[in-house]
């Protein structure tokens, strides 16, 4: 069999940790999503949020939602995608496979998964992203720990603060920064309405990514934002921490309530003062103190979940989180269409858009949540890859994998 055939890992070689990470992110990011899709001046105005009866739960749930997820998602999901491609790497190198080719094409085919998806479906996609960022990362491949360390660390801090202070200087208007008028709020409100013509919400949508995202520089200062995730990852992924965690719980113990204490005191003290302070260095500073509290919060999860899966007594609680990271590409796939569906009334929509804060979301997400989790593990029995991760992988190798599982087999 030569090294460029596409099989199954075998058992030993998946960390089965690293599934169960990205799981648990995987409800915080459907969570952000729709809490931000469906959000302020974007599906709904401030107007119409203050105006709903449940208006002050709403803020009361915005502000832990904030606290505990907001940023920290999308951090642990990109880390991991950044963890991911690095052992893959490795992998691939190890078993004497052509890994640059292999690896690049893999790059490419979620490049364009990530484009298909953020304009024929959902405008808040990270693949187009996290494929550009790994192009990034592979040409950064050969940068020594210290090198890697210290510009994921800048990069993961600075980037989206120094990016929005370069573009208030030379006057581009930032990402989705832009001033928008409660006119155009109500008209997405109308279009995502129409149930019989969702191609003309997406439609719509599509003409907003490039004006709001593409135009103002929102593509490229989120690039910069996930490859400082996707370096940290990388750099984690060369200590071994995670791979071996059993053999590193000491250290995961060691750090787990000083991350998680330092963090969200930090991240307290911004959210509590954030409207306090005004200028344009104090917004730095206040972005900057997010940023350190974000990764030390998402860090303080990692070690969290490590330890409570290693553990006797509540490794129950998040061992069925596995079956979800296993096929995280088709469970974030699909959580972008319910959160369509949620918000417009194509279909069985539920059409909440303009009608519904945090507090109707939330619930929703958790319900679609423990479906994929049951979902994901009657899946993952039977088959060795999710949809998504059987194109993905099929695409890659030219080739089409089994996809019954086999006893001794189970999809990386």
């Amino acid at each position: 069999m030569s090294g460029d055939t596409a099989v199954p890992t075998a058992k030993g070689e998946r960390y089965a940790v690293m599934d169960v990470l990205r799981g648990f992110a995987l409800f915080g990011v459907m969570l952000i999503n729709v809490y931000e899709f469906g959000g302020e001046d974007i599906l709904i105005t401030s107007d119409q949020l203050a105006a709903l009866p449940s208006a002050a739960l709403n803020d009361a749930l915005t502000f832990w939602v904030r606290l505990l997820v907001y940023d920290k998602a999308n951090t642990l999901f990109a880390f991991l995608f950044g963890l991911g491609f690095w052992v893959q790497m490795e992998r691939l190198e190890a078993r004497g496979a052509p890994f640059k080719a292999i690896y690049l094409r893999r790059a490419f085919i979620l490049l364009v998964f990530g484009w298909v998806h953020l304009f024929g479906l959902f405008a808040w996609d990270v693949l187009h992203i996290y494929g550009t960022a790994a192009f990034i990362l592979f040409a950064c491949r050969k940068l020594p720990d210290r090198a890697l360390l210290w510009a994921g660390l800048t990069l993961l801090l600075f980037a989206k603060p120094v990016l929005n202070y370069l573009f208030d200087v030379f006057g581009v208007s930032g990402p989705l920064n832009e001033a928008v008028s409660a006119d155009s709020v109500v008209f997405a409100q109308q279009a995502a309405a129409q149930s019989g013509d969702l191609p003309a919400f997406l439609s719509l949508m599509a003409g907003n990514t490039v004006s709001g995202w593409l135009l103002t520089g929102g593509f490229i200062a989120f690039v910069f934002y996930a490859l400082g995730r996707f370096f940290m990852g990388a750099w984690v992924a060369r200590q071994g921490w995670i791979q071996n965690a059993s053999t590193n719980l000491p250290l995961f113990r060691r750090w787990l309530w000083p991350c998680l204490i330092c963090g969200l005191l930090l991240e307290l003290a911004h959210l509590l003062t954030e409207d306090m302070v005004d200028g344009l260095a104090f917004g730095m500073l206040a972005a900057t103190a997010h940023a350190v509290a974000t990764l030390l919060i998402a860090a303080g999860y990692v070690c969290a979940l490590i330890l409570i899966f290693h553990g006797k007594t509540f490794a129950w609680l998040v061992k069925p989180l596995a079956p979800v990271g296993q096929m995280a590409l088709t469970n974030y796939v699909s959580q972008s269409v319910a959160i369509i569906l949620i918000l417009t009334s194509f279909g069985p929509g539920l059409g909440l858009a303009g009608k519904a804060g945090i507090s109707t979301f939330l619930p929703l997400v958790v319900a679609f949540f423990a479906a994929q989790v049951v979902f994901s593990h009657f899946w993952m029995k039977a088959f060795a890859f999710g949809p998504m991760e059987w194109l993905w992988r099929a695409l890659t190798y030219g080739t089409f994998p089994r996809m019954r599982r086999t006893s001794h087999l189970i999809e990386t």
